[in-house]
């Protein structure tokens, strides 16, 4: 079988990668979260079996339907056209043990998750995406967005720098005892997100979709066997390992590279 990312046109791939086009754009992020739904499908039938997954994927379609039927969440449910098919998703809850409802909020949880590191690469390949084109898009909100109001506002070059070098940003590390995650788990959301930026380096081969592919589904088998939360309190120790984590990801790998992009995007704006 070949990958659920499989590249049939190369060239197209691109297109999608770099459109700006609102249906074209959108191609990538639908394909990640099906491609990683149905990799969790598979995950659940080899660990739980096809029951639970059949109530999975019933309970999921349900609540879909239900949703782009778009009825008034303020209507009494009489009003409700479609309420028949929360009666139905009621239903499916209703006859799980304890053991399975468990298991389906995991199946669940587990989705999100998946759906939100999708999401997260999808936002990457926009900044990529805009950083291609002839005339650097500026995405809202974004430094160079706010550079460009500022010298289309008729805040020259000095004024600019003047008004940026008072900006202080102090970073602050700080313990969490409401972080439930555990160390083991946040590892192997990283890891998928790798291999899901991994798919769109071009030219992808199809031996290098199923090298990825296979890579995510050993990570989502292992994320569905391992305990989602700690089951004891955080030590001290435990604490400063979770801050230790930060410090090659975001001190000395990301931020020289924020800082190298803001300065990009200065002098893209004043010359």
């Amino acid at each position: 079988m070949s990958s659920l990312w499989n590249v049939d046109d190369q060239v197209e791939r691109l297109v999608e990668l770099t459109s700006h086009d609102s249906d074209v754009k959108e191609a990538p992020l639908r394909r990640d979260v099906r491609s990683l739904g149905r990799l969790l499908g598979l995950v659940l039938k080899e660990q739980v079996g096809d029951e639970l997954y059949s109530d999975v994927e019933d309970l999921r379609l349900l609540l879909i339907e239900h949703r782009e039927s778009n009825p008034d969440p303020a209507s009494p449910e009489r009003f409700d056209p479609q309420y028949h098919l929360i009666e139905t998703a009621e239903q499916i809850v209703n006859q799980l043990s304890v053991e399975q409802a468990h298991q389906m909020t995991k199946a669940f949880a587990i989705y999100f998750e998946l759906t939100n590191l999708a999401e997260t690469n999808h936002r990457k390949r926009r900044r990529r995406a805009a950083q291609t084109s002839t005339e650097m898009l500026a995405q809202p909100g974004s430094f160079l967005g706010t550079l460009r109001r500022m010298r289309d506002a008729g805040i020259d070059e000095t004024r600019a720098r003047e008004w940026l070098s008072q900006i202080e940003v102090i970073l602050v590390f700080t313990a969490h005892p409401t972080e439930v995650a555990r160390r083991t788990v946040l590892f192997k959301r990283q890891r998928i997100a790798e291999e899901l930026e991994k798919l769109d380096q071009l030219p992808l081969t199809q031996r290098k979709a199923e090298k990825h592919e296979q890579a995510m589904l050993a990570e989502i088998t292992s994320l569905w066997q391992t305990d989602e939360v700690r089951r004891r309190r955080p030590t001290v120790r435990d604490e400063i390992k979770m801050g230790l984590d930060y410090y090659p990801t975001v001190i000395f790998d990301t931020l020289p590279i924020v800082y190298e992009g803001l300065a990009d995007d200065f002098r893209e704006t004043y010359g």
